[in-house]
Parts: C-alpha cells; sequence; structure tokens
C-alpha cells in the first residue's frame, strides 16, 4: 500500500527552484505561443513537483498543462491510487488523464515491458491532443543511478545516462530536472504543504535501482565522482553522434519504404566506433526495433563489412545486411519476427511492425487480412513488374500487403500491378541522432 507524505520545511527554496527550472526549459526552447504540456505523473514527489513547476513556467508564458497517470493495473488498488493522485492535481489546478494499460500483464521482465507499455500510452495521447511535449520528472539522482547501473553493464553510449530531450516522430520528451536533486523536489513539495505518495517498490532490494541508491547513500564520494563521470561521457556521446550522424550522410541512401543502401567504400574508411554505431542505428531504424542491437555485435558486423574481399551478408537486430552490386550493401528489415496476420477493417493501421502507418482502402472483403508480402505475395506480381519496382526483392518481401484466402488484394510496391496499399514508413526512432541533450 502506498501511503501519502509530507513534510514541513522553510520555502527560502522554492522560488530559487522555479527559476532554475525555467532555465532548463528554455535550454529546450524556443516553445510556440501559448505552450501546451503534458505530464507524466505518478503520484510521487518527483513527479509532483514537476506538475507544479511546468504549471507555473506554462502559466508565465499564457499556457497549460496536462497530467497524465498511467494505471498498469500490476497492484491490487491500483485503480484508486490513480483516481486519488488526480484528485489531487485537480485540487491543485492541474487537470489530468487517467490511461489505464489494458490486456494481459507479462510473467518476467515486468519493469522494461510496463515502462514500454506506459511510454507508449503517454505518446499516443500527445499525437492524439496535438501536444508536442511531454514532461517526465527524471531527476539528478535519477541520473547518477543510471549511469552505474549502465556502467556495471559496459557503459557505451549508456554511461552519458540519459538524454534532457528526445525527439520523436510524434513529441519531444524533455527531462528538465536531470539538474536538480530528489530532496530539492521534496523540500519544494514540502515548503507548499503539498502531499506526494511513496511507492513501496523503491524500497524493494529485488531492484538494481534501488541497490544501487542505497550504495550512493551511503558513500557521496561514489555520487560525487559519478557525475563527474556521467558529464564526461555526455560530452563525448554527443561528439560520437555528430561523426555518425556526417556519416550517415555520406555513406547511406535510405528509401521511402523503409530500407537503404550503404557505400561500402565509405564506409570502410570511416572510424571503427562510428562505423559500429552507424551500422547499430540502420538495424534499430530500419527493423523497427526500440533499442539497437549490442554495440559488440555491431562492431564485429562492421568489421565484417570493412574488410577486403567479398561480404557474405549479415544479420543484425531485426535487419538484414546484403551485398548488392556496384559496391552496395542493402540493409532491410529481416524476414524472420515478422507480424502475424490480422484481419484488416477500412482505417488506418499505426506501428505495423514498429516501421509502418497502413491506410486501409474502403470496402474491404469480410476475412481480408494484413499480413507481410512474403515469398508467397511476391510471386503473385507478374515478374516483368517485379523488376521495374526499384524495390529489392529481400525488402519487399517485408512489406505488408492485403490478403485474402491467401490471394494478394493490395500491395505497397509501386509499378507492381494489383491495388496499390498506402504506407508510410515511420519508424520509432530517427535514422540520425537527434543530439543527446546534456542538462
Amino acid at each position: 500500500m502506498m501511503t501519502a507524505t509530507a513534510h514541513p520545511v522553510s520555502s527560502d527554496a522554492s522560488d530559487g527552484l522555479g527559476r532554475r527550472f525555467a532555465r532548463a526549459m528554455d535550454h529546450f526552447g524556443p516553445f510556440e505561443a501559448g505552450p501546451h504540456l503534458a505530464i507524466a505523473v505518478s503520484g510521487g514527489a518527483d513527479s509532483t513537483a514537476l506538475a507544479l513547476l511546468a504549471r507555473e513556467w506554462a502559466a508565465d508564458r499564457d499556457g497549460r498543462v496536462t497530467a497524465l497517470i498511467v494505471d498498469h493495473g500490476l497492484r491490487d488498488g491500483s485503480v484508486a491510487e490513480a483516481a486519488g493522485t488526480a484528485a489531487r492535481l485537480k485540487s491543485l489546478d492541474i487537470a489530468a488523464h487517467i490511461l489505464t494499460w489494458e490486456g494481459a500483464k507479462p510473467a518476467a521482465a515486468v519493469q522494461a515491458v510496463a515502462r514500454t507499455a506506459r511510454y507508449g500510452l503517454l505518446r499516443n495521447w500527445c499525437r492524439t491532443a496535438g501536444v508536442l511535449h511531454l514532461l517526465v520528472g527524471h531527476h539528478g539522482d535519477d541520473q547518477v543511478e543510471t549511469h552505474l547501473m549502465r556502467q556495471s553493464r559496459g557503459g557505451g553510449f549508456g554511461a552519458a545516462g540519459m538524454s534532457a530531450l528526445v525527439t520523436f516522430p510524434d513529441v519531444r520528451l524533455l527531462r528538465p530536472l536531470l539538474g536538480i536533486r530528489h530532496g530539492e523536489l521534496t523540500a519544494f513539495l514540502a515548503a507548499r504543504d503539498v502531499t506526494w505518495i511513496e511507492d513501496p517498490s523503491n524500497a524493494n532490494t529485488d531492484f538494481e535501482r534501488v541497490r544501487t541508491r542505497q550504495r550512493l547513500a551511503g558513500d557521496a564520494g561514489v555520487a560525487d565522482r559519478a557525475r563527474a563521470d556521467t558529464h564526461a561521457a555526455g560530452t563525448a556521446r554527443r561528439l560520437l553522434e555528430d561523426a555518425v550522424n556526417r556519416a550517415l550522410a555520406e555513406t547511406v541512401s535510405l528509401y521511402p519504404l523503409g530500407f537503404a543502401y550503404l557505400d561500402r567504400q565509405a564506409f570502410s574508411g570511416l572510424a571503427p566506433d562510428v562505423a559500429a554505431r552507424l551500422a547499430a542505428r540502420l538495424a534499430q531504424v530500419l527493423g523497427g526495433a526500440d533499442h539497437a542491437p549490442p554495440v559488440a555485435r555491431a562492431d564485429r558486423l562492421a568489421r565484417r563489412i570493412a574488410k577486403d574481399g567479398a561480404f557474405p551478408g549479415a544479420s543484425l537486430g531485426r535487419c538484414r545486411f546484403l551485398a548488392e552490386q556496384a559496391g552496395r550493401i542493402l540493409v532491410c528489415r529481416d524476414g524472420r519476427g515478422l507480424p502475424e496476420p490480422v484481419v484488416a477493417d477500412a482505417g488506418r493501421v499505426a506501428g505495423w511492425d514498429g516501421r509502418f502507418v497502413i491506410d486501409l482502402p474502403a470496402g474491404i472483403p469480410p476475412g481480408a487480412v494484413i499480413a507481410p508480402l512474403r515469398a508467397e505475395g511476391w510471386r503473385q506480381i507478374p515478374k516483368g513488374m517485379r523488376r521495374v519496382t526499384g524495390v529489392p526483392a529481400a525488402a519487399a518481401r517485408t512489406l505488408p500487403a492485403l490478403f485474402e484466402n491467401g490471394i494478394l488484394l493490395a500491395h505497397a510496391v509501386p509499378g507492381g500491378g494489383a491495388e496499390e496499399l498506402s504506407i508510410r514508413f515511420r519508424a520509432k526512432n530517427t535514422l540520425g541522432f537527434n543530439g543527446f541533450c546534456i542538462a
């Protein structure tokens, strides 16, 4: 059971925290006139303080905020907890919506799956409401914990911690509290006599983050070193991302149906760390994955591509890298693990395979399904038409298509006969890095 908490302390630092928050928000600007901010609120101290700070910041700019509360349904009483959080926010003059995670819940990796579901709900709400900015309450102590946990798993990009700004196709994710400590946020709330709730899982040592937090509480020196290391890693990440973006422009040709060609000679001249990150980014985006594949695997692939002699092809993440003529390498979705057929109804299908938005025509026959084109559908396109599509077969076979009893009704391959299915490539992440942002 979660409990409400309040601690009366001095309000001397309250106004100063508001000014620091405003400076952090200015770093993300400029904003539109009368900005509307969505705030992810769990009901804990950090997100409650974020909602108050954001409300005041928006009000000064003729804007407004909407708090979004996700009920994961993972704990008895979650419905009442979400309703109680919404009521507290309403008493603070903050509008709130409760978003419910429907469906079966996982038996393993609960936190990771719940996180993906949570961000999906938050981003979907923002897209539907036309809200451009989603604020989350990660703070400076969270950043230090993240750095240490990722260091224990090999560091790399992850050692830089969380970016203060992440740009998605539908919304910007902002973390304006990364320069602020948890204790400052609780003091801010207590000075205003605002209560919050404590999640008992924050004391559960089964979770790595809780164990890391306890370690930091017992050794201030570890935290100080971690902060300095996090900033240094963030600076290094920014430089590497800039180099990868330049290399993408020089070596990669991206096509509208979600495949790309890689110039092998130009790629072979890249620095090894840049080449590995570029390969990983291609695999992540073109494969429709949430996260990039492990850097060690990307590095092995990059070295194989750069090596003299024939390149036999390889897989990375959900993608295939296939040698083509004229020194090009085709990068496209792997044929394994594609979505199962689903009944098709007129309208829009968003996020098919993490890659496409599909606009389905009216008048779809009952029983028609959306499924990958695969070899069976590719063979139903006349051979002569396949040659003039400009779409390589390996990529075409991973595209969505409309079938009725195994008969191809519509597909997305241009000039390939049959009715053309309207699709747009909309991956979960941009191909170019949008810039790691240090708080």
